[in-house]
């Protein structure tokens, strides 16, 4: 299993809104895949971390590894 956080806004993408999820860690699963399941918008995410490092949306995600997403911030 992989745990996927979304922060912020990005909570609304779930049902439950509580930003945590569990997703099954299946051959080949890529950040990209896990945000085309959930319906996110790659445009939507400035930050993904996998494991606490910067990662690419290309990046496979592994059983035991934890996803954080993040979204674009603004401000200035």
């Amino acid at each position: 299993m992989v745990t996927v956080r979304l922060h912020a806004a990005l909570r609304s993408c779930l049902p439950h809104q509580s930003g945590v999820l569990r997703v099954s860690a299946a051959e080949g699963l890529t950040v990209r895949k896990v945000l085309q399941d959930l319906g996110v918008s790659c445009g939507a995410v400035g930050l993904v971390l996998v494991n606490g490092k910067m990662a690419s949306l290309d990046r496979r995600l592994l059983p035991g590894d934890c996803l954080e997403l993040y979204p674009i911030f603004g401000g200035g």
